[in-house]
């Protein structure tokens, strides 16, 4: 397992992938700090919690005044990145999808996995360590898209505060709750790459499992308010919603930390089941 993970870690630090990867990835967080965010405020509808819980809302509804340019477009300071910058937090799994091609599709694609397979590797250590490098990719993605837009807004407009306990241990929680959830996502994602073992499923399976899950409860939310629940099991609103986790009920915190504990089961447990039954050509 060790030498898999040792030849993946080295074919891709030597690619062009990753950097070009990175490079994207840097340049879309230069342009959102130095532009301004665009505020939810007055342009889209969304969940926010308030003190009766999570609510679904207008948010032109709650505009007091007319809509400005400064209403809805703000200059984030460093120390405002967890608070609003990590809301669209999910969105760094598109660019983690390149990486999971480069570790284990390329693989598939090219028949290395047969050699590998045949030199004596088990399938589950193979699969482990398509695994484990998966999530130390989705880790470092995840620290280099906070500490640089961190750094970039503390630069273009300052750090706007001091650098606190209170604000170190909100900006824990923010990441480390978004970090278990992204680990969620990475280990669905690992299950559609051996699912389907070629790049165009990898794409494929993860857009639909991105887009799908919320566009089916938005949908059925229409019919019924009952159905407005099931937004708490999908793993890319809950991890939009963790800035606000100063106000989220205990309960629902829980509930995020388990419903991630879930997708990780399944997912790592499924993926396994039908890597052990696939036939590799």
């Amino acid at each position: 397992m060790r030498n898999i993970i040792r030849a993946d870690l080295y074919r891709i630090v030597r690619g062009k992938g990753l950097y070009i990867t990175l490079a994207v990835l840097l340049l879309i967080i230069a342009m959102q700090i130095a532009g301004g965010l665009q505020m939810n405020t007055g342009v889209t509808d969304m969940y926010i919690y308030t003190e009766d819980g999570l609510e679904f809302v207008n948010p032109f509804e709650l505009a007091e005044e007319d809509l400005t340019f400064d209403s809805i477009i703000h200059q984030v300071t460093g120390k405002e990145v967890p608070s609003h910058f990590m809301g669209s937090t999910a969105n760094l799994l598109y660019f983690l999808l390149p990486l999971i091609i480069f570790i284990g599709a390329v693989d598939f694609s090219s028949g290395a996995v047969k050699n590998t397979l045949s030199g004596g590797v088990s399938r589950v250590k193979y699969y482990f360590s398509k695994l484990i490098m998966a999530c130390v990719w989705c880790v470092l993605l995840l620290v280099f898209y906070v500490f640089t837009a961190m750094l970039v807004a503390t630069l273009v407009n300052g750090f706007g505060g001091t650098l606190d306990g209170e604000f170190v241990s909100y900006f824990a929680k923010v990441f480390f709750m978004q970090l278990w959830l992204c680990l969620a996502c990475t280990c669905v994602a690992n299950f559609i790459l051996f699912a389907f073992r070629k790049s165009s499923g990898v794409i494929g399976g993860n857009i639909a499992f991105f887009f799908g899950p919320s566009l089916i409860f938005l949908l059925l939310a229409q019919i019924h308010d009952w159905f407005e629940n099931l937004f708490f099991y999908d793993l890319n609103m809950s991890i939009g919603l963790m800035p606000q986790v100063n106000l989220m009920p205990a309960g629902d915190v829980l509930r995020s930390v388990l419903v991630g504990a879930g997708y990780i089961t399944v997912a790592i447990a499924g993926g396994y089941a039908l890597f052990k039954k696939a036939e590799i050509k």
